[in-house]
């Protein structure tokens, strides 16, 4: 049986090419490049100038993204215009945005207790706010009213969190008539 067997000449330039990183440095292994930093993650350097008021205006379709996390980049390590505190996006059973209607926050369930702010629901059914709202330190309960006196719906215990498509997924979407 016959084995090959690599000249000399190649092993050294191979061993030392291995040992050294092939030009590669200690800063080059253990830094991540800043393409590597990612929205949500604490190196993310965002811009001051998106920490502005943004809240969604009924009708108005400035909006985007439908159904995902709006947090993920509305947030202090994200890239998103506004720092928001609350929001989402609204179906109709059919499986279609809202367009139109109020998100209300209130200190108690089934629309009862204390308004402490509602947000409309624009036209692409997405609810946006950069108002101060007391979470995690104090739950709030959602209440839902359709537009134009439709139908309305509620979370029937309070969160601490306005991050509602991080729950309310495709498969358990916030549903209004």
């Amino acid at each position: 049986m016959y084995l090959h067997r690599p000249a000399a000449s190649l092993i050294a330039p191979l061993l030392i090419c291995a040992l050294a990183g092939c030009g590669a440095s200690d800063e080059d292994m253990d830094e991540p490049s800043d393409a590597e930093v990612l929205p949500g993650d604490p190196g993310f350097q965002r811009d001051p100038a998106l920490n502005v008021d943004n809240i969604s205006a009924a009708a108005e379709k400035r909006s985007h993204n439908m159904g995902q996390n709006c947090m993920g980049c509305h947030q202090p390590h994200g890239p998103g215009k506004g720092l928001f505190t609350a929001a989402g996006t609204v179906y109709a059973p059919s499986g279609t945005p809202v367009a139109g209607g109020t998100v209300e926050l209130r200190t108690a369930a089934q629309g009862e207790g204390d308004l402490v702010l509602s947000v409309a629901i624009d036209g692409n059914g997405n609810f946006f706010t950069t108002e101060p709202l007391p979470f995690p330190d104090e739950a709030l309960f959602f209440f839902l009213r359709a537009p134009a006196g439709g139908g309305t719906n509620n979370m029937p215990f309070p969160s601490i969190s306005g991050a509602c498509n991080l729950c309310h997924n495709e498969q358990r979407r916030i549903l209004l008539e």
